[in-house]
């Protein structure tokens, strides 16, 4: 009996073929596709903003040597989720960029700032 994935469940049910081969000749043979051009995919795709992956990667920033380590908070943490609508976060989130905070520093700024 085999199982509803189609295996099988005894050895009692192995079907064994008598010619013990397999005919393939409906299928046709693999035809090579000649090789992708690059550099005319890339210029094809420019005008519309992608970027190709083979390109060098540019760095913007100096590379650090090693990781930094994640910083283990002196109290127990919480999580927030807050809704809010679009022209407010993006306020808040430009508050962040500008200063170059994470949001966890920058509600802690805004908190210091108004006497919290």
């Amino acid at each position: 009996m085999s199982s509803k994935f189609g295996l099988i469940d005894d050895a009692d049910d192995v079907v064994e073929h008598s010619e013990g081969k397999i005919d393939l000749s409906g299928f046709a043979p693999v035809q090579k596709r000649s090789p992708i051009d690059l550099a005319e995919v890339d210029a094809a795709a420019a005008p519309y903003g992608f970027v190709s992956r083979e390109a060098a990667p540019v760095i913007t920033e100096p590379a650090t040597h090693g990781r930094r380590r994640r910083a283990v908070p002196s109290e127990p943490t919480r999580h927030l989720a807050v809704r809010m609508v679009q022209s407010q976060y993006d306020r808040f989130v430009g508050y962040a960029d500008r200063y170059k905070l994470t949001y966890h520093d920058a509600i802690t700024k805004l908190l210091d700032a108004a006497g919290e």
